[in-house]
């Protein structure tokens, strides 16, 4: 009862912090593994509570407004983390083996299906928000006044406006957002679970050994066609739904291109001083503009490729 406690207060501090929002699901994970389902559903439960407490609390005086919609989206954010937490652990909470094939990868990708199907009626009603929208325009002028003072103070320039700054972030959101959701999911679950049972063996499939299940290889290529399709006719949600899940199935396959690197440095002996040179090159190449791109295909490439080429010769990961 008390790790569990400590774990929601623990939980709700690092969301309401802002910056330690993302880490918020940390402290649950931390708790399922070192004290089982029971705790981490009172601790889950109790996070949201406080969570959603102190939200309304704040949010009082302004529900008749934007607060209202604002709360609503919040709060859904938080439900939906939550329950992805829990359901890519259900054979864990429920103590019984997997029945879903694919081991744990399948089962954060089937949350994050489900998120995308949850957001279209969330993004629906927010949409038809007045308050809602006109609180954005606001924020979204605020912000493109910002910049035009930064990098143009003279104003030699074309102003950017605030419309022209909600487009691109409209565009880029709305085709990267479930990227946004499973990037966060495996993160807090692998974070935690390794916390949680130090300084045991994790159990976690190390990335040397980590393949994806060989049908994923289909919601990949059923996204890149619909992305493809998009450049020739207009394909309106069809498109958004592509975009995520194509970066979602890249970010996947993308582990398997870095597990297979490593594996490879390891088998032909490369020197420990070596294989951190290649990982600290990958990651400041991540940031150079043009070879980003170049590594965004190649890596996850060298993972697809593994669906015909058998480099390590191990069995698919089960978690």
């Amino acid at each position: 009862m008390v790790w569990a406690l400590v774990a929601a207060g623990a939980a709700a501090l690092l969301y309401h912090l802002g910056i330690g929002l993302p880490a918020f699901l940390i402290p649950l994970q931390v708790v399922r593994v070192r004290q089982g389902a029971r705790h981490f559903l009172l601790a889950a439960s109790v996070a949201f509570a406080a969570i959603a407490g102190v939200r309304l609390a704040l949010a009082a005086g302004e529900l008749a407004g934007a607060g209202m919609p604002s709360l609503v989206l919040e709060l859904s954010v938080v439900l939906g983390m939550l329950g992805g937490l829990a359901w890519i652990q259900l054979p864990e909470l429920l103590g019984h083996p997997a029945r879903l094939p694919g081991g744990r990868v399948v089962r954060l990708l089937a949350a994050t299906a489900a998120a995308g199907l949850a957001s279209v009626p969330l993004f629906a009603y927010l949409g038809r928000s007045e308050a809602f929208t006109s609180g954005l325009r606001g924020l979204f002028d605020a912000a493109a006044d910002l910049l035009n003072r930064a990098f143009d103070p003279g104003g030699a320039g074309r102003a950017l406006s605030g419309e022209d700054l909600a487009g691109m972030t409209r565009v880029v959101f709305l085709r990267s957002y479930l990227l946004d959701y499973l990037l966060v999911l495996t993160f807090c679950w692998w974070v935690g679970t390794v916390l949680g049972r130090r300084p045991r063996p994790s159990g976690i499939t190390p990335l040397a050994r980590f393949k994806p299940p060989e049908g994923l290889i289909w919601p990949l290529i059923a996204g890149l066609a619909l992305v493809l399709l998009a450049l020739v006719t207009p394909l309106g949600f069809l498109e958004l739904a592509g975009w995520n899940l194509l970066l979602a199935m890249l970010f996947v396959y993308g582990l398997a291109g870095l597990g297979i690197l490593r594996f490879l440095l390891a088998r032909f002996g490369a020197p420990r001083g070596l294989r951190t040179l290649t990982w600290v090159l990958l990651a400041v190449l991540a940031f150079v503009p043009g070879v980003n791109a170049a590594l965004v295909v190649l890596i996850p490439g060298l993972g697809v490729s593994e669906t015909w080429i058998n480099y390590r010769n191990t069995e698919r990961s089960k978690a």
